[in-house]
């Protein structure tokens, strides 16, 4: 027996947008299938459809002219075009185009085989209206449910049960919002009436019934359906013949065409193979897990979600976007059909619900296999012809591809279940709404796209929301809302967001700066917030003066930070300053920072984001910071890493003898050997080492403790950084250490040298009096905002390695300091 041919067939006419060309090619692959050639098969490539089968394009367009069997579609449940058919077969309609109730009684006075389910169809429709008593339109309006359940129980035809489960599910009284807001129809205008009068149009099974004299031009409705399916050139259209919300370019209306208005114009060809592939969705009161539980579940069909990128507006959010698969391996129908039944889309345990919840399933590959994309719609009301219509807006493409990381979102769904149905309630301030917003938008973009810089963003906006909350005591603690603080995110969030930006690295740190002790201060987050931090910060807490953050620069806030925890570490009578960060900061960054280089708003969105997670590091025995020291100990100072992308700017010698003064360990020597077999001193921060009598317990490494001076940040924060200066020199050299300029040799300290390196090296060029007063008010505010970010950087932790570099900027290369440190730390060792 001789192997049947097939033929590949690229139908132009189907594309994934706009939503009529998608469901065309639905229903040809699924009609073709079913009615000519089982082993069809089609399949997406290039944003084009293309069939396999047994027909060519001259085969392909007799079939659905000549051959083609209609699927029964109607809404008897929607308006009152049932009320007035005259159900008898023996009067035939004689019409140009039958319409309302005559488009029924057209359907019934035909006798050929196609229109046989149609004909079975409508006399079920007929027995349901009778049985539930049902003789008007407004008894309908109230019995419309009960109806549509009989209806498909007592119904014997399977097409039409397949239509009324694209259409509703009666158990739980809902529509599919793929087939308008009726369940079958969009405003005025009723799909079913649609569909036959275009079938009425174009096939010849009606050309009896038609006026005398009145024949359809065969032709023409044959180049129609080639325009149709391979978007050959043709006029075919029919006036006053709305594709409603399936094609929303075509529906007519103001500033439609060249003119000012012109009535809807489209391809009846087009309408009936897209209303065929509808029936290829079908609803389903399916048990799902949470809260979606005993709901109506339309396949890839989820409530809307606002995000910054699809231009949808806040109220729009009521709305519901369509998920729709386009795969590239050739795929017979009922594997598609068993696809969009199905829709699974899993986000974590539970089915998606919204759009955010559809791109997290695809990102973590919670989708059937063998999709290579979604084509994304939303359902909308009021866009096209007033409020009673909905159109279908195309929001964009997204691509099947699996994003590391983004499991790590379940850790946050109770806490953002919980602040979405907040925004939602009445009412609620716009700024919840907005942060709502900028969640799901980061979200949906890093499942867009993938990456740390977009997984960053997800950190940044939950910052944002929980910065609104903690400064809105009455909205969080009303009745029913339990809007508790973001807590318990693992540190992989950290890690995941790592984007390798300076930005980002110093906000790491001090997002998790620290208590070494873990019992007395609590860590940066009690500073920024009112949370009860000895309770993992799951709570909120009564405002204590320790929460000092206010909506000042980022500089003054860090410098408000170190000046409350160093009272707070004193009044606690802390053995060490509470600066501590298992995250160090490498001092080129620092540097950076202080030149002014970095961008200050996004390290302040960044250290309220990343606060809220756990960062593991708050390790009792650094062991975090211990790794980071193993080989950058013996590292000459010159060599430290340096990012990429950062500009050299030069380590300030005012904030390396400042810096000394703010170091959460004391400073311990080694005796190293260099490269060129020389001894050096090499300097870093003490270790916790075993206990030798106990070695379950940690002790810290002794070495020099250097006390900061109280007077030094308030005279920084006044701009005085000469005086600090001076300060902090007298504290190194009573800690031990010999802070350069040495003294005269008469013995005489020359501590105010510092005071002539921290003034403005700029002259005025103009020896106006007007200019010199500018240039010195300038050259004030210029001083003044240096030392407030002189005082923020004493905040940043640093690493172990980077403290031997500010011993040697600052202090006398003879090491008769280090030798006696060396020698107390052995003593302490022995001990």
């Amino acid at each position: 027996m001789a192997e049947s041919i097939t033929h590949d067939l690229e139908l132009a006419g189907c594309t994934p947008e706009p939503l009529m060309a998608y469901l065309k090619a639905l229903g040809i692959l699924r009609l073709v299938s079913e009615q000519k050639d089982p082993n069809a098969r089609g399949w997406w490539r290039k944003d084009v459809f293309h069939l396999r089968s047994m027909l060519d394009r001259d085969a392909l367009v007799k079939f659905f002219v000549e051959e083609y069997q209609p699927t029964p579609i109607v809404v008897p449940w929607s308006g009152g075009d049932f009320f007035g058919v005259n159900w008898s077969p023996d009067r035939p309609t004689h019409a140009k185009t039958p319409t309302s109730s005559k488009v029924v009684e057209a359907i019934l006075a035909t006798n050929t085989d196609r229109f046989a389910p149609y004909r079975r169809a409508l006399q079920a429709c007929k027995a349901a209206l009778s049985k539930c008593a049902i003789d008007r339109k407004e008894k309908m309006d109230e019995r419309k449910w009960a109806f549509i359940q009989e209806l498909r129980s007592s119904c014997d035809e399977p097409r039409l049960i397949e239509w009324i489960d694209a259409a509703a599910v009666a158990t739980v009284e809902k529509f599919a919002a793929l087939l308008g807001s009726g369940g079958g129809s969009d405003g005025n205008t009723h799909f079913s009436d649609n569909f036959m009068q275009n079938l009425w149009d174009v096939l010849p099974d009606f050309d009896a019934q038609r006026d005398t004299g009145v024949w359809r031009d065969d032709m023409a409705c044959r180049a129609g359906l080639r325009a149709s399916l391979f978007r050959e050139p043709s006029t075919f259209r029919i006036e006053k013949r709305t594709s409603s919300l399936f094609d929303s370019g075509a529906v007519g209306g103001p500033n439609a065409t060249q003119g000012m208005e012109r009535e809807s114009l489209s391809n009846p060809w087009d309408m009936i193979l897209a209303l065929e592939g509808t029936i290829s969705f079908a609803g389903a009161a399916t048990k799902r897990l949470g809260l979606n539980a005993h709901k109506g579940a339309f396949p890839f069909q989820v409530s809307a979600s606002v995000t910054s990128g699809d231009g949808l507006a806040e109220k729009e959010r009521a709305g519901t976007e369509l998920w729709l698969p386009l795969w590239t391996r050739p795929a017979r129908s009922e594997e598609v059909l068993a696809l969009l039944r199905e829709g699974r889309a899993q986000c974590g345990p539970r089915s998606a619900r919204n759009g955010v919840d559809m791109a997290r399933a695809i990102a973590s590959l919670g989708v059937d296999r063998g999709i290579a994309a979604f084509g994304r719609y939303a359902i909308l009301k009021g866009r096209v012809g007033g409020e009673n219509y909905n159109t279908a807006a195309s929001l964009g493409r997204f691509y099947v591809a699996e994003r590391p990381h983004v499991d790590l979102l379940r850790e946050v769904d109770p806490w953002l279940d919980r602040f979405r149905r907040a925004a939602g309630d009445k009412d609620p301030p716009p700024r919840f709404a907005s942060a709502v917003r900028r969640i799901d938008s980061a979200i949906f973009e890093f499942c867009k796209y993938g990456g740390a810089a977009f997984f960053q963003n997800i950190v940044v906006a939950l910052g944002l929301a929980e910065r609104e909350l903690a400064n809105a005591e009455r909205f969080r603690e009303e009745e029913e809302k339990e809007l508790r603080p973001v807590a318990g995110l693992s540190s992989a969030w950290i890690e995941a967001a790592a984007d390798g930006s300076p930005e980002f690295t110093v906000a790491r740190s001090l997002a998790c700066v620290y208590d070494p002790e873990q019992k007395k201060i609590g860590p940066l987050r009690a500073n920024l917030e009112a949370v009860d931090w000895n309770n993992h910060c799951r709570a909120w807490a009564e405002k204590e003066r320790c929460v000092v953050w206010n909506a000042a620069d980022l500089a003054t806030n860090l410098a408000n930070v170190l000046q409350r925890r160093m009272m707070d570490g004193e009044r606690a009578r802390c053995e060490h300053l509470p600066l501590d960060s298992p995250f160090p900061v490498e001092l080129d960054t620092i540097a950076a920072f202080l030149a002014g280089d970095l961008d200050d708003e996004r390290i302040e969105e960044l250290i309220w984001g990343l606060m809220l997670i756990k960062s593991g590091g708050g390790a009792k025995d650094g062991r975090a910071d211990q790794s980071r020291d193993r080989e950058g100990a013996v590292r000459a100072p010159e060599q430290g890493d340096l990012p990429q992308a950062l500009p050299q700017a030069p380590l300030p010698r005012h904030y390396a003898l400042l810096k000394l003064l703010y170091l959460p360990r004391p400073l311990v020597p080694e005796r190293q050997i260099d490269k060129k077999g020389r001894p050096v001193v090499v300097w870093r921060l003490a270790k916790f080492r075993r206990d030798v009598a106990n070695p379950q317990r940690k002790r810290l490494e002794s070495g020099i403790i250097i006390r900061p001076e109280p007077r030094v940040l308030p005279l920084l924060r006044a701009g005085r950084i000469g005086e600090a200066c001076r300060i902090a020199a007298q504290r190194l050299r009573v800690s031990g250490l010999s802070p350069m300029p040495g003294p005269l040799p008469t013995g005489v300290m020359r501590d105010n040298e510092w005071d002539d390196q921290s003034r403005d090296r700029e002259a005025a060029v103009d020896p106006s009096p007007k200019e010199s007063l500018a240039h010195a008010r300038g050259s004030d505010l210029g001083r003044y905002r240096r030392a407030q970010h002189l005082a923020a950087a004493l905040l940043i932790p640093i690493s172990s390695k980077s403290v031997n570099r500010l011993v040697h900027l600052v202090c006398r290369a003879d090491d008769s300091a280090a030798a006696e440190a060396i020698a107390v730390s052995a003593e302490g060792e022995t001990e």
